[in-house]
C-alpha cells in the first residue's frame, strides 16, 4: 500500500509535519504522546495496522508534535507548553482545511485534546481517549499516577538509556521480549527525538494538569483503558469519566498501552460507532453482528438518508444489503437507537418540512418527493409527529 505524503503546516515560525489518509466524512486528528516520527509509524507493523484501520472510516490526520520527528526542532530555552502545542493542533486543522474535526487523544496526548475540546467546542465534534489522563503526578488530592520522586528517576533512567528500547516492557508487555519489536521501537524513538529532546518533553509532561478544564467539556466523549494497563493505571481513566459530563467510558481486558498491540474487536467497534454515530456501541450488544456486519448496517443508514423517496421496506434492504431481516432489524436498533422504519420516517419527515418551506409545493407533491404513495399517510404521519397537519404547517410559514 502507497504511504500516505508528509506536508506541513505553518504554526508562527514553526514547521509541523503532517499526514493524510482515508476519505471518510470526519476529519480525525490523532494526537499521541510523548515523541513520534509519522514516518517510521510505518515500519512498525501493528501501528500501521491499526492506523489504516481508523483510515477506513475517518479522513486521519496524524502530526508530529513541535520538537519531535520531522518537525521543526525547538529550543531547551523555549519548551512549548501545553497551551502552545494544543494550538499547534489548530494550525493542522486549517492546513487540512476542516471547519470541525474529532480528536484522538492517546496517553500525554489526551490532555491536549481535553485543552482544545474545552476552549474550542465549535471545532470540535467528538473527543476520543484512550490510555490518558489529566494530570501525570500523583498528589493528596489526585492519587493517581506516579509521584514527582518516581518520575525523576524514570527521567534519569531515560536519559542513560535513549537509543535502547526502553519503555516497551509497560508499553508493550505482550510484545517486550520480541527481538524485532524490541528493534522497531528503539529505532522509532531515536528518528523521533534526541536523548536531550525526549528528557525536556518528559519534564514538560509532568506539568501537564487539565482538570479546571474537565467540565466545560460539552461534545460528545469516549474514554477506553484497559484494565491493567502498565503504563497509565485506569483510574485516571475513570476520574476522566467521573468529570467529563455524558463521557461513556470502556474499560477492557489486557495490559498493553499501546492499543495496537494485543487489539481488540471491542475498542475498534466502539471507536467506529462513536465516530461515526455519536454514541459507541459496546460489543457486548452486537454479539450478533461480525464486524462486516457493522460497516454494512452503517451503509442502510447511509441508503436511508440518500434514498428516503424509494419504496423501502425490511424485506428490501435484506436482499439489497445481502444481511438477514433480524440482522438488520436488531442491529440497527442498536448501532441507531430507533428502529428501521421510524428512522426512514422522521428521515422523511425531517425533508418534507424543508419541501414545505419551498414555494410551488403541494401537499401531493411533497408526499411523493419524500416517498409517500398515498398523501393522507404522509399527513397522518407528519402531524403525529409535529402535532400539525402538513397543511397547517404550510399556511403558518406562509403568513
Amino acid at each position: 500500500m502507497q504511504l500516505p505524503t508528509t506536508q506541513y503546516a505553518r504554526s508562527g515560525d514553526v514547521n509541523l509535519a503532517y499526514q493524510v489518509m482515508g476519505d471518510g466524512d470526519y476529519y480525525l486528528i490523532f494526537i499521541t504522546g510523548w515523541v513520534s516520527n509519522i514516518e517510521e509509524v510505518w515500519n512498525i507493523p501493528q501501528l500501521a495496522a491499526w492506523l489504516r484501520y481508523l483510515s477506513t472510516f475517518s479522513r486521519l490526520v496524524i502530526f508530529d508534535k513541535r520538537g519531535t520527528g520531522l518537525s521543526d526542532r525547538v529550543s531547551e530555552h523555549d519548551l512549548p507548553n501545553l497551551e502552545q502545542r494544543a494550538r499547534d493542533v489548530l494550525s493542522i486543522i486549517e492546513a487540512v482545511g476542516a471547519k470541525k474535526v474529532a480528536l484522538l487523544g492517546l496517553s500525554e496526548g489526551g490532555p491536549m485534546a481535553i485543552w482544545l475540546a474545552a476552549r474550542y467546542p465549535q471545532k470540535i465534534s467528538h473527543l476520543l481517549l484512550l490510555g490518558s489522563f489529566a494530570r501525570w503526578i500523583k498528589t493528596d488530592n489526585y492519587p493517581y499516577g506516579l509521584t514527582q520522586e518516581m518520575h525523576e528517576e524514570t527521567k534519569k533512567y531515560i536519559f542513560e538509556h535513549w537509543g535502547e528500547p526502553i519503555g516497551l516492557q509497560l508499553m508493550a508487555p505482550s510484545a517486550k521480549d520480541d527481538a524485532l519489536t524490541q528493534q522497531q521501537w528503539a529505532t522509532f524513538l531515536r528518528r523521533s527525538a534526541s536523548p536531550a529532546t525526549a528528557k525536556m518533553f518528559y519534564e514538560m509532561n509532568m506539568q501537564i494538569d487539565v482538570r479546571d478544564c474537565l467540565e466545560k467539556i460539552n461534545i460528545p466523549t469516549l474514554i477506553i483503558h484497559r484494565k491493567n494497563d502498565r503504563l497509565i493505571e485506569c483510574g485516571h481513566s475513570r476520574y476522566l469519566h467521573d468529570h467529563i459530563h455524558g463521557s461513556q467510558v470502556m474499560l477492557t481486558d489486557g495490559v498493553d498501552h499501546f492499543p495496537w498491540f494485543s487489539p481488540q474487536k471491542a475498542e475498534l467497534v466502539a471507536m467506529q460507532t462513536f465516530l461515526t454515530g455519536q454514541r459507541a456501541v459496546m460489543e457486548g450488544k452486537l454479539r450478533f453482528l461480525n464486524t462486516e456486519e457493522i460497516f454494512v448496517l452503517y451503509a442502510v443508514r447511509d441508503y436511508l438518508l440518500q434514498h428516503y423517496d424509494k419504496d423501502i421496506s425490511i424485506q428490501m434492504l435484506s436482499r439489497h444489503f445481502g444481511i438477514n431481516e433480524f440482522k438488520i432489524k436488531t442491529g440497527f436498533k442498536t448501532l441507531f437507537e430507533k428502529p428501521v422504519i421510524a428512522f426512514l420516517t422522521e428521515v422523511r419527515l425531517e425533508k418534507a418540512c424543508e419541501l414545505l418551506n419551498s414555494p410551488g409545493y403541494t401537499i401531493t407533491r411533497v408526499a411523493g418527493k419524500v416517498g409517500y404513495q398515498h398523501a393522507n399517510n404522509f399527513s397522518v404521519a407528519f402531524k403525529r409527529k409535529y402535532g400539525v397537519t402538513p397543511q397547517q404547517y404550510k399556511t403558518k410559514i406562509d403568513r
